[in-house]
């Protein structure tokens, strides 16, 4: 019978998902914050114009708010970039940020498996290079086990494939619907091209997100609906995973116990 790895209630391996879902939030809050602060900032110097001329102003208070309008003014100028295509200059790094906090979830929580003696004696059997099955006979060190994590190729036919391939190995793997499916592919395409190509689309991205109707050679935009859409993706499968947890047999909550008074 395989050894079960006995937690109090919500532990390490809960961890990762745990704040893999806080990132989430705080991603997009920095989105919803750039935005407001951006629409709010280009009405600035129509505000302060407008109170100059019907408010009576000490000359000291006046002198503050011209420059605060021309600082204003040149402010403005230089976030119209920030502006183009919804925001996406800066939807475009929050994007990354949430595929990478994803992907590093993932790892850390598997990670913690593997400092299972259990676990790494039913990881050796399956098809893996056989100086990682000597390495995993004893407790390593984590960076080893990260390192191995990163070297495992699974095969398969896209990210979601080789994702769920090796969470199956952990006991962690299962069904994921179609429409899911698509989109954290997209988003693995995009964050591709964003990150090895300077944003700029290719063949296998065209490919693998026909939907969004980019062509070869094209720049890609993240709009606020697209960066909405994908961070609903990435909450779904950290949902997903999160209710896998209490299937695998590696892993069970011990509840803690009230202390009587």
């Amino acid at each position: 019978m395989t050894e079960r790895i006995k937690t109090q209630g919500v532990n390490a391996f809960i961890t990762p998902l745990g704040n893999f879902i806080n990132e989430l939030v705080n991603q997009l809050s920095i989105a919803t914050h750039i935005e407001k602060s951006t629409t709010a900032l280009i009405h600035t110097p129509k505000l302060l114009r407008t109170i100059k001329k019907f408010v009576k102003i000490p000359h000291a208070v006046a002198k503050g708010m011209n420059y605060l309008e021309r600082d204003s003014i040149s402010t403005i100028n230089y976030s119209k970039k920030i502006l183009d295509n919804e925001f996406s200059k800066t939807n475009i790094h929050i994007l990354i940020a949430m595929w990478n906090s994803l992907q590093t979830t993932i790892e850390d929580m598997l990670v913690i498996l593997l400092g299972k003696k259990c676990v790494r004696e039913d990881i050796v059997e399956f098809d893996i290079p056989k100086r990682w099955k000597r390495d995993l006979v004893d407790e390593t060190e984590e960076d080893n086990y990260r390192f191995l994590l990163s070297s495992w190729r699974t095969g398969g036919n896209h990210i979601v494939d080789y994702m769920e391939r090796k969470l199956t190995c952990f006991d962690m793997g299962g069904e994921v619907s179609e429409k899911l499916k698509t989109g954290l592919i997209e988003m693995h395409a995009i964050r591709n091209c964003l990150v090895h190509r300077a944003g700029i689309a290719d063949k296998k991205f065209t490919e693998q997100a026909p939907s969004l109707n980019f062509s070869v050679d094209q720049e890609i935009f993240i709009n606020k609906q697209m960066l909405t859409k994908y961070y609903q993706v990435a909450g779904e499968y950290g949902r997903l995973l999160l209710a896998r947890i209490v299937e695998c047999k590696y892993f069970v909550v011990i509840p803690k116990v009230e202390k009587k008074p």
